[in-house]
């Protein structure tokens, strides 16, 4: 019998005792915190993309939008002594179906991380390598993008990093702003999400993508390249 009654209350004595170490936990040093927005936001961890057959970072996804002779790739690039996501794009500007040569990186935001991203302040660290350029048309339409791209589903904001002055244009349900970046050094840039889609008339989505991206159209033909290395959401509230 002693040794039934072992059996039945040595569980329930683990259980009670990982009850109160969890409670003195939280009375020690407070409650976890809040999970971040971003996961591996530094790019530290990498695996194997079974789709392009190079490597990626872990828990972000690759899209390669290319042209038959168009090339991109991502890799690790270590740029000024600092390693980092280096994004690579080649536009051969031949006049077939594709208008653009674009590589995302891409990391899908739900729930709280979204909340997160759209009420927070997002510190990012850039490198660009080229001038952002317009189409002179009556729409002034992008020649090429270095920078990032949050996509809901319906609306694309674009945060150009470029060394020109800081502007905000925006094309159907597609806001750019542009940020005032020096060209080949790297950068420490914060930007507000919410405010600038606050402003668009844009709604808080239940998801959203948060996107690196480098590409060019073919009006804009030649070797892109641009480098991140790391993002994360900094505070609440908008600045």
């Amino acid at each position: 019998m002693t040794t039934t009654i072992r059996k039945i209350f040595a569980p329930a004595s683990i259980l009670i005792c990982l009850c109160v170490i969890s409670l003195l936990f939280v009375e020690l040093y407070g409650a976890m915190p809040e999970a971040p927005a971003i996961a591996n936001p530094r790019f530290k961890y990498w695996t194997r993309d079974p789709l392009w057959n190079f490597t990626k970072p872990l828990m972000w996804e690759v899209s390669l939008l290319l042209g038959p002779k168009d090339r991109g790739f991502i890799r690790r690039d270590v740029v000024d002594g600092r390693t980092c996501l280096g994004v690579h794009v080649y536009q051969d500007g031949a006049n077939d179906a594709h208008n653009w040569a674009t590589v995302h990186v891409r990391q899908n935001l739900r729930g709280k991380a979204v909340k997160q991203l759209f009420e927070g302040t997002l510190e990012i660290w850039v490198y660009p390598t080229f001038m952002h350029q317009r189409y002179q048309n009556s729409a002034g339409d992008p020649e090429n993008v270095f920078g990032l791209e949050i996509n809901n589903g319906t609306n694309l904001l674009w945060i150009i990093f470029s060394e020109q002055a800081s502007q905000i244009y925006q094309i159907t349900r597609h806001l750019v702003v542009v940020i005032n970046t020096p060209l080949n050094t790297w950068s420490r840039r914060e930007v507000s999400i919410g405010n600038y889609c606050s402003e668009a008339g844009w709604t808080l989505p239940s998801e959203a993508a948060l996107i690196f991206l480098v590409g060019a159209t073919k009006g804009a033909p030649g070797e892109y390249a641009g480098f991140f290395q790391g993002i994360k959401v900094i505070s609440k509230g908008p600045h």
